[in-house]
């Protein structure tokens, strides 16, 4: 996740401190630790970027999506079909024999007398679906592969890089496999049905403008952009002031908890995010139901 802040500005909340360099550095990783701990506090992102998010229709009017505000939609999909077939046939060499859709790449895995090779294909090389189905049978050793309809039409001339869908949660590189390929047909989707009337609530969902989202399992993709072209300057102050906080809790005794002068002062080291901190992130938090 890119900074809510820069470390100028984490340094106005330091009384405009002349750091050292290991001060600096010690601030260019609390910015970098607290700018992740806030968006996952809000359970959004902040900064504009591009997603591509699958999602299951309710039946309902709205599809909620995972970030807002929505700054525009790419396009909305539905329909996941058949698009692209793998298989391995030489069951006299190969004992397993697997593919997998990742991020910049088809994997595929095949394993011979405990040998195990594996070959990747890249979206950027291959660009249609059918460049990567001749790609796949020039590999020989048993893979071959085939596109779904024609050839020179739906589905062969369709970007390979369709095939790629990021995981809902987390970061991983894979989003399909490893699917079983040695003697039988390895299927890989795409949403093929593009919807024409829908509308979009800059507030975070989708509007179906005529009957519902069907109820479904993933039936839905959605591409579009979200977050602020400028980082809220109250998010900002919260992720400076938690900066802060963390900062000066370093220079001190880290097994201390609290500390009193008798009559003159006592105070409790922060153990977690400031109170201040919840207040001024309380308004962008989004609730799951």
């Amino acid at each position: 996740m890119p900074d809510l802040i820069t470390r100028e500005r984490a340094i106005r909340n330091l009384n405009n401190l002349s750091a050292t360099a290991a001060e600096n550095q010690m601030l260019d990783a609390l910015i970098a630790g607290i700018s992740t701990a806030v968006q996952k506090h809000c359970r959004r992102e902040f900064v504009a970027r591009d997603h591509d998010e699958v999602h299951s229709g309710n039946g309902a009017l709205r599809l909620f999506l995972r970030n807002d505000p929505l700054i525009s939609v790419q396009s909305v999909r539905q329909h996941p079909a058949t698009v692209l077939r793998v298989k391995n046939t030489d069951t006299a060499t190969n004992q397993q024999a697997r593919i997998s859709v990742q991020s910049t790449c088809l994997l595929l895995v095949r394993v011979a007398s405990g040998v195990v090779s594996s070959s990747r294909l890249t979206y950027a090389n291959h660009v249609t679906l059918q460049a990567l189905a001749t790609a796949i049978a020039a590999l020989g050793n048993g893979w071959t592969a085939e596109v779904a309809g024609s050839v020179a039409g739906d589905y062969g001339l369709w970007p390979a890089l369709d095939l790629w869908s990021p995981p809902s949660y987390g970061d991983g590189v894979t989003s399909r496999g490893a699917l079983n390929a040695r003697a039988a047909w390895a299927e890989l989707t795409i949403h093929v049905g593009e919807l024409s009337s829908y509308d979009f609530d800059p507030r975070g969902w989708l509007l179906m403008t005529s009957g519902s989202w069907s109820c479904g399992v993933n039936n839905y993709r959605v591409q579009y952009t979200a977050g602020y072209l400028h980082v809220p300057e109250d998010v900002q102050e919260a992720c400076a002031q938690w900066v802060a906080a963390c900062f000066w809790a370093s220079k001190r005794d880290p097994g201390l908890s609290h500390e009193a002068v008798p009559g003159v002062a006592s105070r409790s080291i922060i153990g977690a995010m400031p109170p201040g901190v919840v207040e001024l992130l309380r308004p962008y938090r989004r609730h799951e139901v």
